[in-house]
């Protein structure tokens, strides 16, 4: 295969639905470099056109050979002409505006959790922390799921020859459902506010903070505006035990996704969770629980006991996938 030239430079961004990072990456002995990323709120900016002009006008227009940036939606179209509007945000990222601002184009758009699936054979031991038991079947797939502003899904598939295919889809969206009665509570109160539930309606930021409102509801008290970083603060403090259960049953369901997603897609190479809210929790992430979720299966449990299941501790892992698809622009 054709190594990178050196001196080589690509730019790579993640944009989410709050937050969007961005870096250069730089090749030296045919391998690229990050440079520390920067972080912008999305909110400050009409669209990704003036976020990106901003990004190029402060960094000082360095020329970029190449460029892959991941956004949270799905991506739409052919290559070239491919395009993702933003799920969370009121946006849409185009390939055709990427060349026409970086004048290369060597340019590509991909979901932001398809960034983070091709950095999951990456990743080093340290980046990752084994939630439970289990170990990976080396030739089995590979799924990562995590939440934030939504809750993203993707997964790889090795092909034996050390290579692997991209699952890319829209699980977040999935049906998903209680397990219990205390779930089934707040599930129907869910029901009535949205219309529809599915894994992302409680799988999020927006997800954590209506089920503290449902259980507020159920247990007769007055629901106050609380975000979810601060659902989580007082989770951890102990000083509010709808919070702390709130944390409980987001723990549970996400259990539930990981699981549903390990058997649709027979991950038996290890299910990741990354995402915006979870890695940041620490201590208060009750492996125990979640990993109880998971087996929990019924008849199905002695297929997925196997499975490993790992937090993805990595700082910011959807770049460095991006570094890995910039790398294939590249050769």
């Amino acid at each position: 295969m054709e190594q990178i030239k050196d001196g080589s430079r690509v730019l790579v961004a993640d944009i989410g639905g709050t937050y969007a990072r961005f870096s250069y990456a730089d090749a030296s002995v045919g391998v690229l470099s990050l440079t520390p990323p920067f972080v912008l709120e999305t909110e400050g900016f009409a669209t990704f056109g003036d976020m990106l002009q901003e990004v190029l006008d402060e960094t000082g227009r360095p020329e970029v050979n190449a460029a892959a940036i991941c956004g949270a939606g799905p991506v739409v179209g052919d290559a070239g002409s491919a395009s993702i509007d933003m799920t969370n945000c009121p946006w849409q990222l185009t390939e055709a505006e990427l060349t026409k601002r970086l004048g290369t184009s060597r340019v590509q758009l991909v979901n932001d959790f398809a960034a983070i699936a091709h950095a999951l054979p990456l990743f080093d031991e340290e980046e990752l922390l084994q939630l439970g038991t289990g170990a990976p079947d080396k030739d089995g797939p590979l799924a990562v799921l995590g939440a934030g502003t939504g809750l993203g899904v993707a997964g790889l598939v090795p092909d034996g020859q050390g290579h692997y295919a991209l699952i890319d889809g829209e699980g977040g969206h999935a049906d998903i459902a209680p397990a219990n009665t205390r779930e089934l509570a707040i599930y129907e109160r869910l029901l009535r506010r949205f219309g529809h539930v599915n894994a992302e309606t409680i799988l999020s930021g927006s997800g954590l903070e209506a089920l503290h409102d449902a259980l507020c509801e159920m247990e007769g008290l007055t629901c106050e505006p609380v975000s979810a970083a601060e659902i989580a603060a007082r989770a951890a403090t102990g000083g509010e035990p709808v919070s702390a259960e709130t944390v409980h049953c987001f723990t549970s369901w996400l259990g539930a996704a990981a699981a549903n997603v390990a058997l649709t897609m027979g991950a038996t190479g290890g299910v990741y969770i990354a995402g915006g809210i979870v890695p940041r929790w620490g201590g208060l992430f009750e492996a125990a629980r979640f990993r109880a979720r998971f087996e929990g299966r019924g008849k199905i449990s002695v297929y997925v006991k196997p499975i490993p299941t790992y937090l993805v501790v990595a700082p910011d892992p959807a770049l460095k996938g991006l570094v890995k698809i910039a790398s294939g622009l590249l050769r």
